[in-house]
């Protein structure tokens, strides 16, 4: 049998390093992949693979914060990243991600897009008013080939006044019809209401949602393939329900805290020589701190949640 067999082949070369480069990788961002998050890849491919045409179908993906929705949209903007067009002397971007501002304002928005696609600072010094922004955004997008902009954090829509809040919604009308790209709208679902209240944009976009985590097969193979990344000396006694149990109770299924319980549980692990997680891991109070959701149920729980009690 291979050294630290219990792991990917690929990790176990780390699993011989020292501690502080182990705890490094542990620490370091990664995907895991499940069929909730492949399924919408696949729905984000499908709006990416359309047609150019004056009716493009959009995606309005919403999730809690923590669920992972960034870490997916950036995953979808790679896969479709091209090579540096020599011929045509561009770095073609396909996909655009960029971040709204606080507030819907015009002039921020294009902005922002502007340096999203490493537009020269001459370029927003020369531009100065919103129309000449949106008028050197549109030709940027163009001339870059995109295809799909994303916008991250579309719930900064609910922070404008009504009136902005229309007119940002017009913008994103314009965007869609003008340059015949596709729009991806990330946000929380606090955002639906206002997006969807527009009844030309809600005939235009497919409303998909990242749902908190629940118990289920899902979440088992979940977490065997998180704790197949972590680079642990030892076999880690995972497939617990108890343990799937307190990993819901306590962060309210965000993925965002399951995955910091593990790596902190991890961390311990290597520093105290244990080299494994299991349930008794995770009856450290550190392992939570900051982590526990104490106003989140579960769409499964009754008002009372039942507590999970640990060994010893």
């Amino acid at each position: 049998m291979p050294e630290f067999a219990h792991l990917p082949a690929e990790l176990r070369p780390i699993a011989g390093l020292d501690a502080a480069t182990r705890i490094a990788h542990i620490r370091a961002e990664r995907w895991i992949p499940y069929p909730t998050a492949t399924r919408l890849l696949g729905i984000l491919q499908e709006a990416f693979d359309q047609p150019p045409r004056e009716r493009m179908e959009n995606v309005l993906l919403l999730g809690e914060s923590g669920m992972g929705k960034t870490m997916l949209i950036r995953k979808f903007e790679r896969a479709n990243a091209t090579a540096f067009d020599i011929a045509a002397g561009v770095g073609r971007r396909p996909v655009v991600v960029v971040l709204m501002p606080p507030q819907p304002v015009e002039g921020e928005f294009f902005d922002r897009v502007l340096a999203a696609v490493d537009a020269p600072l001459a370029v927003h010094w020369a531009s100065g008013r919103p129309a000449r922004l949106r008028a050197a955004a549109s030709q940027m997008l163009r001339e870059l080939g995109t295809r799909v902009l994303v916008i991250d954090e579309i719930n900064s829509v609910l922070a404008g006044t009504g009136r902005q809040q229309r007119l940002f919604l017009q913008l994103l009308r314009f965007l869609s019809n003008d340059l015949q790209l596709a729009l991806v709208c990330v946000g929380v679902p606090e955002a639906r209401h206002v997006l969807l209240s527009d009844s030309q944009l809600r005939s235009r976009f497919s409303d998909e949602e990242l749902p908190r985590w629940a118990p289920g097969e899902e979440l088992r193979a979940f977490i065997t393939r998180l704790v197949w990344s972590l680079p642990l000396r030892e076999r880690s006694p995972v497939d617990s329900p108890k343990l799937r149990s307190l990993l819901l109770e306590r962060t309210g299924g965000i993925t965002l805290a399951i995955c910091k319980a593990f790596e902190r549980a991890a961390v311990a692990a290597v520093r105290s020589g244990r080299e494994k997680v299991d349930l008794e891991s995770f009856a450290d109070p550190e392992i939570w701190h900051g982590l526990t959701v104490q106003d989140r149920r579960l769409p499964h729980q009754p008002q009372q949640t039942r507590r999970v009690a640990l060994p010893g």
